[in-house]
């Protein structure tokens, strides 16, 4: 045997194992692969992480972008809400299944009118009438949802002048106005005007037209200006895209910073969407890109589930008043964007009731019955009312033509004591129709609206009382 011959073969064996083990196993390349491992989790889990945050911070922020592009631009041909910015939109009719368009649930005692404004560079001046104690409210609602109202229980019914500009605008208030500083440089403006029936809609409709908005460097006071071209655009449909991050950097750069939540949009800094960062999701890493998509899918299921997270059930009617004013609640701020928006509950509450007082669905195949004591009708300061709907938050076609039922009802009937009993069914009632509210055929809620609501309603003092069910 040649020992040499071994061990030079042995000596080859060793060196390329070494040399092996050195490009496979070398250390330094070994901490690279796990350093570049570990930079990628990083990056998708922080994008993750801040990402659903970011999505629910800024959901009303781009919900409100997405309609303001959609309503102030012709997007389709069969449109139902158009009007320039700077001016109102107005349903000329009561809202029926037909006119309700994207509204949700809306209701059917007022005539609607809505516009959006920009007071970014003039201020926006508002014009309206002497309704005669006639009830009316005007919404204003600032890109992070939060409201104020004007109209009868807060400004009253005299025609007015509202001079509308940032908390940042300077200069001279003309007189004869009244100064509203709004937070953010764009807001919707929400309005509701009383309609006491079918009679009562011709000298509505007067005064509905003559509620109106222009800028400031439009007109002079009480000068109406005319009503702008239409625009054109394409719709915009942003709330599950990663579209929905470059809008939200977009508008964080535009409205003002709130001193306590300068700490949370730093963090929205780090994955390159706060204000300091221009989004483009081009450049973004895959893993940041995967992150993002997935808060986004995160997200959406988050502000699904939560809408009915900050509701109490009083004798089967569940009532929010956390609506208007969320300070740092974004997800339940999120959650009222998207079941439509609403009004501070000094202005109007809304007890929804989707069980009747045995725990069971309501469905238009039965029938149900509310009954009030003499000493028991809604406390309010204007009306009240109730409707049904879908639960695509749509009303649905009846013959009566009926959409809701309240204290304005003409014909109501009341008992020898004063109370009252109102019915609920998809068919008529044996009592007859004068009292009955008719129903989705299939399951469906009911809405009570309480407007300018008495302190023992805001209390929860008062209560409606179980929906009954009276089917045999």
């Amino acid at each position: 045997m040649n020992w040499r011959k071994i061990l030079v073969v042995l000596a080859v064996i060793i060196i390329a194992a070494a040399l092996w083990l050195k490009f496979f196993f070398d250390p330094a390349k070994i901490a690279q692969s796990r350093f570049k491992d570990n930079t990628a989790l990083i990056e998708e889990q922080l994008a993750h992480h801040y990402g659903v945050l970011a999505y629910l911070y800024g959901y009303p922020l781009v919900d409100m972008h997405q309609q303001i592009h959609n309503e102030t631009h012709r997007v389709n041909t069969d449109q139902l809400v158009y009007a320039p910015i700077n001016r109102f939109y107005r349903f000329t009719e009561l809202v029926v299944p037909e006119t309700a368009g994207s509204l949700r649930a809306p209701n059917n005692d007022t005539l609607y009118f809505s516009g959006w404004i920009d007071i970014s560079e003039h201020p926006v001046i508002l014009h309206t009438p002497d309704t005669s104690d006639r009830y009316y409210t005007i919404a204003v609602t600032n890109q992070y949802s939060e409201v104020e109202h004007l109209g009868r229980s807060t400004t009253g019914t005299d025609e007015s002048l509202f001079f509308l500009t940032t908390e940042q605008w300077q200069g001279e208030v003309p007189p004869g106005m009244q100064h509203i500083k709004v937070e953010t440089p764009k807001a919707w403006l929400l309005g509701r005007l009383l309609v006491d029936g079918q009679e009562d809609l011709a000298q509505a409709q007067t005064l509905l037209n003559d509620f109106w908005l222009a800028s400031s460097i439009e007109t002079n006071p009480g000068t109406r200006p005319e009503l702008p071209a239409a625009n054109q655009s394409e719709e915009l449909q942003i709330l599950d895209s990663l579209e929905f991050f470059r809008i939200l950097n977009h508008e964080l750069k535009q409205v003002p910073a709130r001193e306590d939540e300068i700490a949370l949009i730093a963090q929205f800094n780090e994955i390159g969407i706060g204000p300091a960062h221009e989004f483009d999701s081009e450049a973004l890493s895959e893993a940041t890109k995967a992150g993002l998509l997935r808060a986004i899918e995160d997200g959406l299921e988050i502000v699904k589930a939560s809408g009915f997270r900050e509701i109490k059930s009083y004798n089967g009617w569940m009532i929010s008043k956390d609506i208007g004013v969320y300070g740092h609640q974004y997800m339940h701020r999120a959650a009222v964007v998207k079941g439509g928006y609403g009004n501070l509950p000094e202005e109007s509450l809304y007890p929804a009731a989707l069980f009747d007082s045995d725990g069971k669905m309501l469905q238009g195949s039965s029938r149900y019955s509310l009954h009030f004591e003499a000493n028991n009708l809604p406390p309010v300061n204007a009306f009240w009312s109730i409707a049904a709907y879908t639960y695509e938050s749509k009303l649905e076609n009846n013959n009566l033509e009926r959409y809701s039922i309240g204290d304005r009802t003409k014909g109501l009937q009341y008992g020898n004591d004063g109370s009252l009993t109102l019915y609920f069914s998809h068919q008529e009632p044996t009592q007859g129709n004068s009292n009955w509210l008719p129903v989705p055929e299939g399951r469906y809620f009911l809405v009570a609206r309480l407007y300018q609501p008495a302190p023992e309603v805001l209390s929860f003092d008062y209560q409606l009382p179980f929906l009954k069910n009276t089917t045999e």
